[in-house]
């Protein structure tokens, strides 16, 4: 099988002074990665904060937390050989203009391998910044390299912190208290015991870290604003780490809400590689002409919403206990979680045409375990490990026929994926009195609204809620499994 080049996989937004009037360009593109669990860090190219979920780690916990904003902001300064300081990213204050400090020297942006790369020229030294999120971690690794320039630049970089839940309003008060523990060159920010901890640390030379706590207060999410949301709030910050750059030596900012044994297992310098390695096995497992150009970025995104979901203890100890994994997929960045409909129809794209035939088996039998009278989930709450799952006002929702499964089981080693427990609930009679028709060559079955269903994630029963509607009333929005 023919391996893409990875440098090929690459595509740009240059930078340059004639632009310099487009200050929007920096303040509207956006970036996204994710880490497998629902986690992800994203942002605007400029560096300024516009909405509520850009970060540059939102970790994906455990219930009760769900997804938390930790790392908002990294604010960068650079000083050259001759003294010259420049700031690079950008802010911007309630009541005053954005500030583009690295504008002036921002020279492109691009993804390179689905990852997000700035490049900064600043005098005769290029300086690239690069943002990836190990493999179902919640970390981030902020990677600075000093890619052309004779010498050593100094690098100074301030984290402002917010603890967090991500669809919080940016108005969210700051913890009352936050305390810092340094032990070697290990940075550990917590806020209480009822909040996750921020464990930090830079790899690199000559690094150091000054404790310099300060409150950023009035930041403005403009983003937020338009959309008739609280739209300032205030960060905190520990200090500032300082770091020497060189071409012969790179500097990682690690954050995390990992143990340090996690996060020290996997150091930066095999990190990257690491990444690229199960990227480049997503590419080789696809269709030959799916493996360059457009289609290779697309299969590299779809990649994104396939996670395995933390925090839902019962289903993975089922799902082990049966030789099984648990897979789901995200609806969408930044706030849905797993909804029933947008699994169903993005299914076969994300993972048959991708050649994660097994993966597709996991996403089926996940689900079908919270089949109750052939209806499927609209959704799974976030941040909770019992609590209810909503069966009522799914819209719409479209459910792969027996065409699919079957093409699923022609591409995975898997036994027939419905598992005893779906088949039982898809038989029930009220699913099959909904079920109306088929949806032809199309490959989908539909089914008009049904009884509307309640259960909880500790796998009782569901409890009906309202009244079944007769057969052919009402709007088509629920679904059966056959």
């Amino acid at each position: 099988m023919n391996s893409i080049n990875t440098r090929k996989l690459i595509r740009q937004i240059p930078w340059s002074e004639a632009r310099a009037a487009e200050p929007e360009v920096l303040l509207t593109r956006e970036w996204l990665v994710s880490n497998g669990l629902g986690g992800y860090a994203a942002g605007t190219i400029s560096g300024i904060l516009t909405r509520r979920y850009h970060g540059f780690l939102v970790a994906a916990l455990s219930a009760p937390f769900g997804r938390m904003m930790l790392l908002p902001q990294l604010s960068e300064q650079l000083r050259l050989q001759d003294g010259t300081i420049v700031r690079l990213g950008g802010e911007e204050r309630a009541g005053g203009a954005p500030q583009l400090y690295g504008a002036p020297y921002f020279s492109e942006f691009r993804l390179d391998y689905g990852l997000p790369i700035w490049r900064y020229q600043v005098g005769g030294a290029v300086l690239e910044k690069q943002v990836m999120l190990p493999h179902a971690q919640n970390t981030v690794h902020i990677t600075y390299r000093l890619v052309a320039g004779a010498g050593t630049v100094r690098l100074k970089v301030m984290p402002s912190l917010h603890f967090r839940a991500h669809e919080a309003p940016v108005s969210t008060p700051l913890p009352t208290r936050f305390t810092l523990t340094v032990e070697n060159d290990r940075y550990e920010v917590s806020a209480g015991t009822e909040l996750p901890s921020l464990r930090m640390m830079l790899d690199g030379e000559r690094t150091a870290f000054t404790v310099e706590t300060r409150k950023i207060p009035n930041v403005l999410f403009r983003t937020e604003g338009l959309r008739g949301y609280e739209h300032t709030g205030d960060l905190w910050s520990p200090g500032y780490f300082r770091v020497d750059l060189s071409c012969d030596h790179a500097a990682t900012l690690v954050a995390s809400t990992e143990s340090w044994e996690v996060i020290c297992a996997l150091p930066p310098s095999e990190a990257l590689p690491a990444e690229h390695e199960r990227r480049q096995r997503l590419l080789d497992a696809a269709h030959a002409e799916a493996r360059t150009g457009l289609a290779a970025e697309l299969l590299l995104a779809a990649d994104q919403f396939v996670i395995r979901p933390t925090g839902r203890l019962r289903d993975a100890v089922r799902a082990h206990a049966a030789g099984d994994q648990v897979r789901t997929v995200i609806a969408g960045y930044h706030w849905f979680t797993d909804w029933g409909r947008d699994t169903m129809i993005s299914l076969e794209g994300l993972t048959l045409t991708t050649g994660r035939h097994d993966e597709a088996g996991y996403i089926l039998r996940t689900f079908a375990d919270y089949v109750r009278d052939g209806l499927m989930p609209n959704l799974f709450p976030e941040g909770e490990q019992v609590g209810p799952v909503s069966y009522s006002r799914c819209h719409s929702v479209v459910l792969p026929c027996p065409g699919s499964l079957s093409r699923h089981n022609r591409g995975s080693n898997h036994a027939p994926t419905c598992t005893p427990q779906a088949t039982r609930h898809c038989r029930a009679p009220s699913a099959r009195h909904a079920l109306r028709h088929s949806g032809g060559s199309a490959g989908w079955f539909t089914m008009p609204r049904a009884r509307r269903l309640s259960t909880d994630l500790d796998g009782r029963e569901g409890r009906r809620l309202g009244s079944h509607t007769a057969a052919g009333q009402g709007s088509r929005d629920q679904c059966a499994l056959v």
